[in-house]
């Protein structure tokens, strides 16, 4: 599983919102990586923002730095599980800072959030296979 999630350069292959993913510097998985994304969900804009990783123990967790379009932190958890299977959780604690959409999210919430689940939905759905294929 480490190994499907932490290729962030192929998401946009399997995951349809994320449009362009760039390495800027080294592997995406190692500390000091930084990873260049652009991601579009249903609404009519995209958010362009880099990842620096942070902490990175490999199988445990990683730990990331978003700025751009996107501000704040990353974590991907990975816990075994006895049966040789583990579990993957990501917390994506961000925050906009694009001015037109920071000026219509008091109006605009619902519209957003729900676009923002679409959006993880997606994500979901298209990793399961994946790693569900590897575990196999």
């Amino acid at each position: 599983m480490w190994a499907v999630v932490l290729h962030i350069e192929r998401y946009p292959s399997w995951w349809k919102n994320f449009r362009r993913v760039k390495l800027i510097r080294g592997d995406g998985k190692s500390v000091g990586s930084v990873i260049e994304c652009e991601v579009r969900g249903s609404l009519p804009y995209s958010l362009t923002y880099a990842l620096e990783v942070v902490e990175a123990t490999e199988y445990r967790h990683l730990l990331l730095r978003s700025t751009g379009d996107l501000i704040g932190t990353g974590r991907w958890e990975f816990v075994a599980l006895a049966s040789d299977s583990a579990t993957a959780t990501y917390y994506w604690e961000v925050a906009t800072t694009n001015p037109i959409l920071n000026l219509v999210a008091p109006l605009a919430r619902g519209a957003l959030a729900r676009n923002h689940e679409q959006v993880m939905a997606n994500g979901y759905a298209a990793l399961r296979p994946h790693v569900e294929a590897v575990e196999a």
